[in-house]
């Protein structure tokens, strides 16, 4: 035995081996009393699940041993409970007992174990269980729990996300955690759950920017891209509207240089001109200064450069590059360098970033240009990047050792590679002018290359060069043409000719001889190349018909006979213009001259008209527009759940909302200093009363009459104060307390906008030592004691007269102003009886008669008027009730579909995107478990469509429906389209029926009658049945196969049902249907109006059918 295959037996590596796991011996093991038998069975099992194999088997013998001390053997369990929980929910549910008692164990890791696993298990019925150890994990006194608990939120809110009011409630619970493990956790339970609550970040902010350090990597990529939202939604954009930066930073350093006094004592006068102007300046540039909390949030996360997790480095890239200056960004550029020595799949991801971020910044990376040259062995995903990188990086000071290496790529294996590096080749050029030169000796060099797909190449990009600037390179011009005869690649020799015929009067001698030589070899020459000779014949033939009007017939004659039907049209649609007709006269060939010689200018427009130069555009510019470090941005295009980034504010939020909660211990020490300032307040107004009373003493009578009247109110109110403070007890809280009520209780006396100014001058004086912190929150012990103040004054007073408890009932249930529209007696103080009586599903939401809710119209979808629930009930039949779904059947035979059963309905609703859309409800079962439900290969001539969302996941004997959203635009058309699996894809074809495609339109009586009159003639049919008993029976019937709205009896005649409706597809279009006794007696008559005459008699044909069943 080798020296491997004995390392392998003692590892882990032999339970893979498929030969050694029998069935027999396994279940003996996982019965086996000893604990290492059980966790050899248990390996096992786990690795044969890991390759696929179906060992649900063995869920009894495994769920058994859930009671097991053993760690090892507990973690097993768990994730065998978890892999197969779903296929055997009752089995499962006896294993919740077990893991309800490992969650009280005094094994930390055993308690996390256990939630792990009870939240995994995706049963609507362990939810509330699930949700009861939530509550007591959140609060446990272990921060490893406290993650499980923060990781298990998401996976309860995707197995019921009704439950959602109470997951937030425990993310803010646990967002006041500071234990870096729990908050990462905790984020990443805020991202899933509920992204749009930004008020729940607002107190933690703070926090989370400073220890975002010492999160995991996990933690800190998931917090970085919440951040960055936070970010954009509280913070002022740090980008000028030039997209410049205009950022004055209050951060360490000074806002104004260190000898700005003594410069400008020192300035002349002459200067003081120049220096307002500088000050202008300067003051326009400070338009912006950045909030400390987005000072904060950039420093934190600049640290986190250093990290060695690619997705971190990513994350805060990210993070700079969409809220960070310009010239901080730039810190980022090493970071994402250093990890393109990684593997290459995460060098594609890195790669992929830089290329977006190097399109709009470029001066970030260009120091680090070299690290983009392509290696040997780079894979072609990352040489193409690291190309449109290189092009984007082209500058002045680059051009030159990117040029050099694009050249080298030539002599690559890979043709592929070769073409793209010729292509950036041209995009530098285009880029820099001043290489244009340069590139096209490079490109011209190219030519002669032995390989006839990179001379092809590089006469393509060299067309695209000469557009720039033909008047400069006559010589090239004159070079390209005689590589004609050399090259015999059908898409260069098209590019040649486009040249010479473009640039035809920069070469009048050479250009002729060309299109005589190329008439030579017309029959052997590609279609493509067929085309650009004949553009070339009559480019000639208009700008110098005196030598090329034989060649440009003879040209037209070979085009007229050739095999492609393409340049024969076009040779025929060109000789109709430039040719007349043989015997041609009279008035009417005066107007055929004119309308030729009009059609000739066009001609000469279209053929001599000067082209514009091409823009290069690079091959990834999709990404652009995309979040960076995204999925969407990888895949270039956007996934499901995808959000953009929101646009910054126009106007700062209030940054207040960030302050951390105040604690206990703070407010009773500012109750403390409010008590204090306080007290000693009267020592301020007694030293303070001499020089009052000296500055009142030279003034006038009526001025010592008003001090006095001053002085006596001031006495007053300190005796006042003096009362209090002595009467003040001992506790801090009491007097506090007791000292707020004073101050309140002064305040609600004063009754009057006056009377209370007058207070407040009193009210500065006592609180004027204290710092504008306090004050504000002195405000809020205030506001506390107010409500208290408040309780107590609403006892000794009576509170106004209000409304009845049950109009606030009927408020609540019913928004309309009068209740009772639909009929009945109106009562002003209804009780909440009547009010809950009127709720009768039945009545209010069918269309057959009762009461109605104005608040619930539109409840039942295809109302032609906001649906039929919330109409008047007079001008509805109570006898016939419309049925909810339209036509049904079976989409895919269980048979055709390998176990996979697909059932379709039309639901009679409006649909969300359209009102012309039919909703069509899919019902998917199937006997074996398949993943990746989709739609594909939709073939709809004609036809609008939503497809179905995907359905990851269906379970064997699981049911699960989709709705599609299809607008047929009126016909019947045959909707084709593939259901596909992750391994097969299944035909099916959906029609829909003439009833399918009527929307109901409720109207009066009159209004029916009236429109009734007017469709007569072609636009009215009428047939006859016999094998119903009653008009009502038929009415039910009509109703149950066609979207109507069946009106109310007329009295004038009885047992005639009127039913109306219009075309989903045009609401324009009415569809009226009669039913009514028949006159000549022993059947009922059914008569069916419509605008739509071809309409009208596919729906007639569908009644006879329908009916006659």
């Amino acid at each position: 035995m080798s020296v491997l295959s004995q390392i392998s037996l003692l590892s882990d590596a032999k339970y893979f081996d498929e030969k050694s796991s029998k069935f027999n011996e396994l279940r003996e093991n996982l019965d086996h009393r000893l604990v290492k038998k059980k966790l050899n069975a248990m390996k096992r099992l786990i690795a044969m699940m890991t390759l696929g194999r179906d060992v649900s088997s063995f869920f009894p013998d495994v769920v058994k041993n859930v009671i097991v001390d053993n760690m090892e053997v507990k973690k097993l369990v768990y994730m065998f409970l978890t892999h197969y929980a779903e296929d055997n929910q009752q089995l499962a549910l006896l294993a919740i007992n077990s893991l309800q008692q490992d969650l009280k164990s005094s094994n930390q890791r055993v308690r996390a174990n256990a939630l792990r696993a009870m939240s995994s298990i995706h049963i609507k019925v362990v939810i509330p269980i699930v949700m009861f150890a939530l509550k007591s994990c959140v609060r446990d006194t272990s921060s490893y729990v406290r993650k499980a608990a923060a990781c298990a939120i998401p996976k309860v809110w995707r197995t019921d996300s009704g439950r959602k009011a109470e997951l937030v409630d425990m993310i803010t619970e646990l967002l006041s955690n500071s234990e870096p493990n729990v908050l990462g956790a905790t984020m990443f339970a805020y991202s899933q759950v509920c992204p749009e609550r930004l008020d729940l970040l607002h107190p933690h902010f703070r926090k989370i920017c400073h220890l975002l350090a010492d999160f995991d990597y996990f933690g800190q990529t998931v917090s970085l891209g919440v951040l960055t939202r936070y970010a954009r939604t509280q913070f002022l954009s740090p980008f000028g509207k030039d997209g410049n930066d205009e950022i004055e930073d209050d951060g360490d350093f000074g806002d104004a240089p260190f000898y700005e006094d003594s410069d400008s004592d020192d300035s002349d006068d002459d200067d003081d001109d120049e220096d307002d102007e500088g000050k202008k300046n300067k003051k326009r540039k400070k338009q912006y200064i950045m909030d400390p909390d987005h000072r904060l949030l950039i420093r934190s996360a600049t640290i986190l450069l250093n990290s060695a997790d690619a997705s971190v480095i990513i994350g805060v890239c990210s993070l700079m590059f969409s809220i960070g200056p310009k010239h901080e960004a730039r810190q980022c550029a090493p970071a994402l360098a250093r990890h393109l020595s990684n593997y290459r799949e995460m060098q594609h991801v890195v790669l992929a970033n830089i290329s977006t971020m190097a399109a709009k910044r470029p001066a970030m990376f260009r120091q680090y240009v070299k690290m983009f040259f392509v290696y040997w062995d780079d894979p072609e995903f990352i040489r193409e990047l690291k190309l449109d990188i290189l092009a984007h990086l082209a500058s002045d000071s680059t051009i030159g050792p990117i040029l050099l290496e694009l050249f080298s790529y030539v002599n690559h294996y890979d043709q592929k590679f070769v073409h793209t590096a010729i292509r950036t080749i041209g995009r530098c050029a285009m880029t820099i002018p001043d290489v244009a030169e340069r590139c096209l000796h490079m490109l011209l060099r190219l030519v002669k290359n032995s390989e006839e797909t990179v001379v092809a190449q590089a006469i393509s990009v060299i067309r695209q060069l000469l557009q720039r600037n033909p008047q400069e390179h006559i010589a090239i011009i004159k070079r390209m043409a005689k590589f004609l005869f050399k090259v015999k690649i059908p898409m260069a020799r098209t590019a040649l000719v486009w040249i010479v015929g473009e640039y035809r009067e920069m070469i009048p001698k050479v250009a002729p001889d060309c299109l005589r030589q190329l008439a030579q070899t017309f029959r052997e020459e590609a279609v493509e190349v067929k085309l650009q000779i004949l553009n070339l014949a009559v480019k000639l033939y208009l700008s110098n018909p005196r030598q090329t009007s034989l060649l440009f017939k003879y040209i037209m004659d070979l085009s007229k006979n050739d095999i492609n039907f393409d340049l024969r049209d076009r040779a025929r649609m060109v000789r109709v213009l430039f040719f007349k007709k043989k015997g041609g006269g009279g008035a009417g060939s005066n107007d055929e001259e004119e309308l030729k010689s009009k059609a000739k200018m066009i001609m000469k427009r279209c053929f001599l008209w000067v082209k514009p130069p091409p823009e290069t555009e690079s091959p990834f510019q999709d990404r652009n527009s995309l979040v960076l470090g995204s999925m969407s941005h990888l895949m270039q295009h956007e996934v499901k759940d995808y959000q953009q980034l929101p646009e910054f504010p126009e106007i700062a939020p209030d940054a207040s909302v960030r302050e951390p909660p105040r604690s206990e211990y703070e407010d009773k020490m500012e109750r403390r200093k409010k008590k204090a300032n306080k007290k000693y307040s009267n020592v301020d107004d007694f030293y303070n009363s001499d020089s009052d009373d000296d500055s009142t003493s030279s003034s006038s009578d009526s001025d010592d009459s008003d001090s006095d009247s001053d002085s006596d109110s001031d006495s007053s109110s300190s005796d006042n104060d003096e009362d209090d403070t002595d009467n003040s007890s001992d506790d801090d809280d009491d007097s506090d307390s007791s000292d707020d009520d004073d101050d309140d209780d002064q305040h609600r006396v004063n009754g009057t906008a006056a009377t209370a100014h007058k207070n407040k001058p009193k009210a500065a004086d006592d609180d004027g030592d204290e710092s504008s912190s306090s004050s504000s929150e002195d405000d809020s012990d205030s506001d506390d004691d107010d409500e208290n103040n408040n309780t107590k004054k609403k006892k000794k007073q009576p509170a106004p007269a209000t409304a009845s408890t049950s109009n606030n009932l009927l408020n609540l249930l019913d928004d309309s102003e009068d209740y009772s529209q639909g009929g009945g007696a109106t009562t002003n103080n209804p009780s909440s009886v009547d009010i809950l009586s009127g709720l009768n599903f039945e009545d209010n939401f069918i269309s057959a008669g009762g009461g109605e809710s104005k608040g619930m119209s539109g409840f039942l979808g295809g109302g032609g008027a906001g649906g039929v629930g919330g109409l008047n009930k007079k001008q509805l039949h109570a006898a016939v009730r419309p049925s909810r779904v339209g036509s049904n059947g079976i989409l895919l035979k269980e048979s055709l579909g390998e176990g996979l059963q697909v059932r379709f309905s039309f639901v009679r609703q409006d649909s969300i995107y359209s009102k012309s859309m039919l909703v069509c409800e899919l019902e998917f079962v199937s006997r074996n478990e398949v993943r990746d439900l989709h739609m594909s290969n939709v073939q709809a001539t004609g036809v609008d469509i939503r497809p179905f969302d995907r359905i990851p996941v269906l379970h064997a004997n699981q049911t699960n429906t989709a709705k599609m959203h299809i607008d047929f635009k009126g016909s019947e058309r045959k909707l084709k389209f593939d259901i596909c699996t992750t391994d097969r894809k299944y035909p099916v074809a959906l029609t829909p029926t003439p009833g399918d495609l009527l929307r109901s339109n409720l109207v009066s009586v009159a209004e029916f009658e009236s429109t009734r009159k007017k469709l007569t003639g072609m636009q009215e049919s009428r047939f006859k049945i016999s094998n119903y008993a009653s008009t009502n029976k038929v009415a039910t019937a009509v109703s149950s196969c066609v979207d109507v709205a069946v009106l109310g009896e007329a009295d004038s005649s009885p047992g005639t049902f009127r039913m109306a409706a219009t075309l989903r597809h045009d609401k324009e279009q009415q569809v009226l249907i009669v039913v009514e006794e028949s006159k000549s007696g022993g059947g009922m008559d059914v008569t069916v109006n419509c605008d739509d005459m071809l309409f009208l008699g596919r729906l007639e044909d569908f009644l006879k059918k329908k009916l006659k069943k």
